[in-house]
């Protein structure tokens, strides 16, 4: 079974508007409400795509309500604690005609002590041991920064194969704790460096480092110039077309796509390339929505991988 962690879920309301004018008054074309939270969207993707997942996840307020409904109405299956403070809600703003974008997003809900511990029992306690175990997304205020390593730790215990995509203190912590996979996108993986790297053999000489540090596989995304795939068997290099739909989700999708291929038991060019089918797939579906088996069959076709060395 293949579970997904999301400690800050949130409602995504979707404004799509003629053009981003500011300081003007605009009205909305069209308005969207999807549930997200860098987990959950892993969770999404699987369900879209055939696979099941049990979602762990905070649920607050009539906002936390509203995501856990719509949650529902696509299938997924959920393990909740609730808290008392409201589930954040993120806004997009889209222009349709100017192609720009405006993201607000919160920080999230206060988490008090008792409700931690309360997440912490409904994971540590699971009677089920995870094939696969996805801990992703930013913490709300109140959770400790080292809940990542905490459940690293666990999962590994478990003999799950443990998948981290974090930033910031939570994520440099957990890699400390040698999960399976990490998936930072170049800014996440800049963050952890700590500098800008200038070019693609900084990224590799950075993903490389950390597999010293134990981690198996660095997956290091970079928009529409691809992905690396970093072991410290080999190299791949992933190649996608460049589109002009926003590119929002596909990191998440692209995970998904790495767990389809960890539970089939594939090759690590086949994972890589299951991934980013998944990302691509995502980024051609537009808008909120995120990879589907038909844009999955489409990407297929233009992805591109190949093995690096030196």
């Amino acid at each position: 079974m293949i579970y997904t962690i999301t400690l800050n879920p949130t409602l995504d309301i979707t404004y799509l508007v003629k053009r981003i004018t500011p300081g003007e008054t605009t009205k909305a074309l069209d308005v969207v409400k999807t549930p997200g939270g860098k987990g959950i969207n892993v969770s999404r993707v699987l369900r879209a795509m055939g696979t099941d997942s049990i979602a762990i996840t905070l649920i607050g307020g009539y906002t936390g309500e509203e995501v856990m409904n719509l949650l529902h109405e696509e299938g997924l299956i959920l393990q909740i604690v609730k808290i008392e403070n409201e589930t954040r809600t993120n806004v997009i703003i889209r222009g349709k005609d100017d192609g720009q974008e405006l993201v607000i997003r919160s920080a999230g809900p206060r988490v008090k002590d008792t409700e931690t511990e309360r997440i912490n029992k409904l994971i540590f306690r699971m009677t089920t041991n995870p094939e696969v175990l996805v801990i992703s997304g930013s913490l709300p205020p109140g959770i400790g920064e080292d809940i990542y390593y905490k459940l690293v730790v666990e999962g590994k215990r478990r003999g799950s194969k443990v998948i981290l995509d974090a930033e910031g203190d939570p994520f440099e912590i957990g890699i400390e704790a040698k999960p399976h996979i990490i998936k930072p996108n170049r800014t996440e993986i800049e963050m952890f460096a700590g500098r800008a790297l200038s070019d693609e053999s900084e990224l590799i000489q950075v993903a490389r480092e950390i597999i010293a540090k134990g981690v198996e596989v660095v997956v290091v995304s970079m928009g529409d110039e691809g992905a690396l795939w970093v072991t410290s068997r080999g190299l791949l290099r992933g190649w996608v077309p460049k589109l002009e739909e926003d590119a929002v989700g596909a990191g998440d999708s692209m995970v998904a796509g790495i767990v389809m291929g960890i539970m089939r038991d594939e090759s690590d060019e086949e994972i890589f390339h299951r991934g980013l089918c998944c990302a691509l797939a995502s980024v051609m579906s537009k808008g909120p929505a995120l990879a589907t088996p038909e844009f999955y069959e489409e990407a297929s076709r233009l992805v591109r991988i190949t093995s690096l060395t030196g």
